[in-house]
């Protein structure tokens, strides 16, 4: 009985601890899985240049409206522009002379840094479990309640006005301290702890607030917003270039107006490497970037509809809904005027979606959730893979390299890729001669050099920031699994400690039972002879010995396998403190090595500025040198003109003292001669 108690005892005990393995080898995977972002941010409306610089990239292009804005990507209006940007259904408007900087757009944050100027955020719905912010170099600004927003930075002055027209939002400082502003209050910040200062109140009713007023009336009164999710961006462009129907078998569907008759959907615009989708379509029509990213399209007698899918669905940004075939390596099975060809066309509404990067089932099922009313229309044939007209195809090495032409497009015969295997990934690799991300257009016009530094700093560091914040969460996790684990070790042990203490009583008892029975029976048997008593007493001593030698055996056999049940545990938490410290070490080179390399990049920075320094002083060595040489040789020709008049009047003098004026001097002994007394 006692070895099968303990046997029992371990086995709950090892049953216990490879729950929590495994427990903990699913939290390791569940952390291990990153999904990309199922949302994006998009330039909605641009007055003036705007200039953009895409993440991990120095360089300036002017910005496209259709290209997905994503983490760390940056925004600069210039003098007298302004720019509108969505993210779901939250505006944020920037007036002229406005630098922004994506910090953080995921699936739970968004996270905008306003190193310069004025912007209004207009948030329409409550992000419930979502955290919406914008941070500055004084404080960070996240809004609580949907509301009307107004932020002005002015980095010179090193202040921080934000006002509220309706809603409430909390500004918080550099050391925990926070404050609350509702509707009609507003607070101008200088310095990290929140230091009010009396600065002029934010401006109202100039052209800025104006521009803003109309955006949101033309916003209100959207006709595409009766169809769609306020969510899917780009919806407000659909009522300037396009027409609702209903159709019998989609419904609500949109059909483009002025579009070629040879037209098909994915055909007028370029493919972008962007991360971390990677190959990404960006249309170039004003209206192509809803039709592109959400929803499906449809072939309806001789024209095309774009159907939108679940109006009342949470969207799930996709880089492009599309099939392709051929490409490099193993599908080059496409030729294209005797080289490799690369070819794609749209899915039909009912065609499940796959991405051609490493995402989860749950990512997977959520983007395809719009079209799940489409049941009767569910198929995996690929039906526009032989609808005449859908079929765009291009010789690979035109693919990724910037806009393409109607001239690069080629013909296939009817039927030649009907047979062919879809892919649903561009089989082409990223180009190493362009920067990913970038359009080749260089930016007309930059904000200035010293902010263009500092907002580069300040979003390095913010990414260190961050990560290392990740990384301490971790941590914490981890810290706190162990205690969690340490606990129901403990108590386990504890349990484990009762059973064998009970099964020793148990023991005792059954002794002590057999003890009682043994005495009641001799005093029920004859009394002894006296000769006969001295071995019977001898006899239950021994047999008290006996029992007392067995409970110190049960007790001491119980006290060892506890030991080494103990030492077991112990063993296997020093394994678990040993991978733990090894996993910390390595967070911990992991965060030396970021460190490092944002030194690095600070250096080089800094380096990059020495050298342009250097360069401007030589420059202006040269410039003086060429003035000083340019300045002698107009003293030498002022002093030659001087003698020349010198001499003119020399000679004048001599003419006018009775000289000859016949007479030719024309060597120089000559006059000397003649000049001699």
């Amino acid at each position: 009985m006692k070895h099968r108690i303990s046997l029992h005892a371990a086995r709950r005990a090892f049953g216990g601890l490879l729950g929590l393995v495994l427990l903990l080898a699913a939290g390791a995977a569940a952390w291990a899985q990153q999904d990309p972002p199922g949302r994006v941010a998009r330039l909605d409306e641009q007055q003036g240049t705007v200039s953009f610089s895409p993440a991990g990239d120095d360089t300036w292009y002017d910005a496209v409206p259709n290209r997905p804005i994503t983490t760390g990507d940056r925004l600069w209006t210039d003098r007298n522009a302004r720019a509108e940007l969505h993210v779901d259904s939250t505006a944020l408007r920037l007036d002229d002379q406005t630098l922004l900087v994506v910090s953080e757009l995921d699936d739970d944050n968004v996270r905008f840094t306003a190193a310069r100027g004025r912007l209004q955020l207009r948030v329409r719905e409550a992000m419930a479990g979502q955290r919406l912010e914008i941070g500055t170099a004084n404080l960070a600004a996240v809004v609580e309640t949907p509301g009307d927003y107004r932020i002005e930075v002015d980095p010179a002055a090193g202040t921080t006005r934000v006002a509220v027209a309706a809603g409430g939002l909390t500004l918080y400082g550099e050391n925990g301290e926070s404050v609350a502003l509702g509707a009609h209050q507003q607070l101008t910040v200088s310095g990290r702890q929140l230091a009010a200062v009396s600065g002029e109140a934010v401006r109202a009713g100039d052209a800025f607030d104006r521009w803003v007023a109309e955006r949101d009336r033309l916003e209100d009164q959207s006709i595409s917003a009766r169809y769609v999710s306020r969510d899917v961006l780009g919806y407000q462009q659909l009522d300037r270039y396009g027409d609702w129907q209903s159709d019998p078998t989609y419904g609500s569907v949109w059909y483009p107006r002025s579009v070629d008759a040879d037209w098909a959907p994915y055909r007028d615009g370029q493919w972008v490497d962007i991360a971390p989708w990677g190959w990404t379509w960006v249309d170039a029509a004003p209206w192509g970037f809803a039709p592109s990213h959400y929803g499906r399209w449809a072939r309806i007698g001789p024209r095309w509809a774009w159907v939108p899918g679940r109006a009342n669905t949470r969207p799930v940004y996709a880089p492009a809904l599309v099939g392709f075939v051929g490409g490099d390596g193993a599908h080059a099975n496409v030729a294209a005027g005797g080289r490799a060809g690369i070819g794609w066309f749209p899915l039909a509404p009912g065609e499940p979606w796959r991405p051609g990067y490493r995402a989860s089932q749950r990512y997977v099922d959520e983007a395809n959730r719009a079209i799940a009313y489409q049941r009767q229309l569910a198929r995996t044939d690929y039906l526009h893979r032989n609808t005449p007209g859908a079929l765009s195809l291009v010789p690979v090495d035109i693919f990724g390299r910037g806009p393409i032409a109607r001239r690069d497009f080629l013909r296939t015969p009817e039927g030649a890729t009907a047979q062919l295997p879809i892919v649903a990934a561009a089989p082409v690799p990223a180009r190493g001669d362009r920067h990913p991300g970038g359009f080749g257009r260089s930016a007309s016009a930059l904000p200035p050099p010293d902010l263009r530094g500092r907002q580069q700093q300040q979003f390095q560091q913010s990414q260190q920031s961050q990560q290392l914040q990740q990384l301490q969460q971790a941590r914490q996790v981890q810290q706190v699994q162990q205690t969690q684990a340490q606990q129901a070790q403990q108590a386990q042990q504890a349990q484990q400690l009762q059973l064998q203490q009970r099964a020793v009583q148990a023991q005792q008892q059954q002794l002590q039972m057999q003890q009682m029975q043994r005495f009641q029976q001799m005093q029920q048997a004859q009394q002894p002879q006296p000769a006969q008593q001295f071995p019977q007493m001898q006899q239950r001593e021994a047999l008290r010995q006996q029992q007392e030698l067995q409970q110190r055996a049960a007790q001491a056999q119980a006290q060892q396998q506890f030991q080494l049940q103990l030492q077991q545990q112990q063993q296997q938490q020093q394994q678990q403190q040993q991978a733990l410290r090894a996993q910390q070490e390595m967070q911990q080179r992991a965060a030396q090595a970021q460190a490092q390399q944002l030194q690095l990049v600070q250096q080089q920075q800094a380096l990059r500025a020495q050298q342009q320094m250097q360069a401007q002083q030589q420059a202006q060595q040269v410039q003086m040198q060429q003035q000083n040489t340019l300045r002698q040789a107009q003293e030498h020709q002022q002093r030659a003109l001087q003698q020349l008049q010198q001499q003119q009047q020399q000679q004048q003098q001599q003419r006018a003292g009775g000289g000859d004026p016949r007479q030719r001097w024309t060597s120089r002994d000559s006059a000397q001669q003649f000049d001699r007394p």
